[in-house]
């Protein structure tokens, strides 16, 4: 598996060809349901986004984590139907890279809103470590319900220390 930093065509390659159950998610949470505009939307984020790639070169997933504020993040993944073929790599690329980049970074709170309906995604977070937190009803742009799952550290790591 080959990993690269957000690119146009690597983006605009895994947003059209977007597993269906990844179409249903992210378009809930959009304003609007056309590729391009989603593609430009992510490159927008900047860095702490990746380009994962099959051994053959094609992009499969796009992943990577949006601050919100200061030490709160929010992971998001998209991939195409050849997603099975890297999972594996996927999960150490994870493990390994990603989320050691993120504590670089410094974080107290990571988070992840996924669709009710992506069983796929649950079990992945939650192999990944996250708790699902709460059930977000009517969070979709047609109602529907979303699970937040979240990272948390603990909060005597995440307090400054008087000097």
């Amino acid at each position: 598996m080959k990993v690269t930093e957000l690119y146009p065509e690597g983006v605009q390659h895994v947003v059209h060809n977007m597993r269906a159950k990844d179409q249903a998610e992210v378009y809930a949470t959009q304003w609007t349901d056309n590729p391009w505009e989603f593609g430009n939307s992510i490159l927008r984020i900047g860095g702490g986004g990746f380009v994962l790639h099959a051994d053959d070169g094609e992009p499969i997933v796009c992943c990577g984590a949006m601050p919100m504020w200061n030490g709160v993040m929010s992971i998001w993944m998209f991939a195409t139907d050849r997603f099975d073929e890297i999972s594996l790599s996927t999960h150490r690329f994870a493990r390994k890279v990603f989320f050691p980049y993120l504590d670089e970074i410094g974080w107290h709170r990571l988070e992840c809103r996924s669709i009710a309906t992506h069983d796929i995604a649950h079990r992945w977070l939650e192999l990944l470590g996250a708790s699902k937190e709460c059930e977000v009803t009517n969070y979709g742009k047609a109602g529907e319900t979303f699970y937040l799952y979240c990272w948390t550290k603990p909060k005597a790591e995440t307090q400054s220390i008087p000097v």
